[in-house]
């Protein structure tokens, strides 16, 4: 009897480890998310748990045919405690006039993202939220606008040191440019008068390094 406890303790220890070295991705949490509280995919994190990835909501722009494919979809990432390591990479909502709405997690090595576009022929502006998101050395931002603004809440973060990684990329050339610095803990688009209110309250923003600290664009930019 007791080596069959043994044995089941010992495999419930292997089953265990495994998880650890193997943790779940945001884009396997994405795949098998469905729909609640109005959002196409409602995602539910487990405390403690680290999630590792990033991940891409709605259209990208296609060079070679002139066009944005994907479609609209609003997302909701309950972190519940988690921990999402992305890796190098981003939660990037992107050209759709979804929603994505993320809180209550730590977010390392990467960035949050909302890019929009508007003029004549195409119009896609994401809204939705970032709050109480703790992000620790995120890559070139902790929370990036691009071209949109007006229906973002962002609010009750704390983000800290921003990695400088050189100039950003110009969406569709990408061309890297001198008026895009990285190192920023919250970065908005510099037309943002147009986009809307920037609506960035309540949060605690840190550089550890005491020039950065004391430079205004490194906590809140217009790029």
């Amino acid at each position: 009897m007791f080596q069959s406890y043994r044995k089941l303790i010992s495999a419930g220890f292997i089953i265990l480890l495994s998880a650890m070295l193997q943790p779940a991705t945001l884009k396997e949490m994405y795949a098998a998310a469905g729909p609640a509280a109005g959002f196409n995919r409602y995602i539910e994190l487990s405390a403690g748990t680290i999630y590792t990835g990033g991940l891409l909501i709605g259209r990208i722009y296609d060079p070679v045919i002139a066009e944005f494919i994907g479609e609209d979809e609003s997302v909701r990432i309950a972190g519940n405690g988690a921990i999402l390591d992305l890796q190098g990479e981003q939660i990037c909502i992107s050209y759709t006039n979804g929603a994505l709405d993320i809180d209550d997690c730590v977010v390392i090595n990467g960035n949050i993202r909302y890019r929009g576009m508007e003029d004549d022929n195409f119009s896609a502006l994401p809204v939705g939220s970032v709050r109480y998101v703790t992000m620790y050395q995120p890559h070139d931002f902790g929370i990036r606008l691009h071209n949109c603004g007006e229906g973002i809440t962002i609010h009750h973060n704390i983000i800290v040191d921003a990695i400088d990684t050189g100039y950003d990329f110009i969406s569709y050339s990408g061309f890297d440019n001198s008026w895009l610095p990285t190192g920023v803990n919250v970065a908005a688009s510099g037309q943002y008068s147009q986009m809307g209110v920037l609506p960035v309250t309540d949060n605690w923003s840190y550089h550890s390094d005491p020039e950065a600290n004391t430079d205004m664009m490194r906590h809140i930019g217009f790029l």
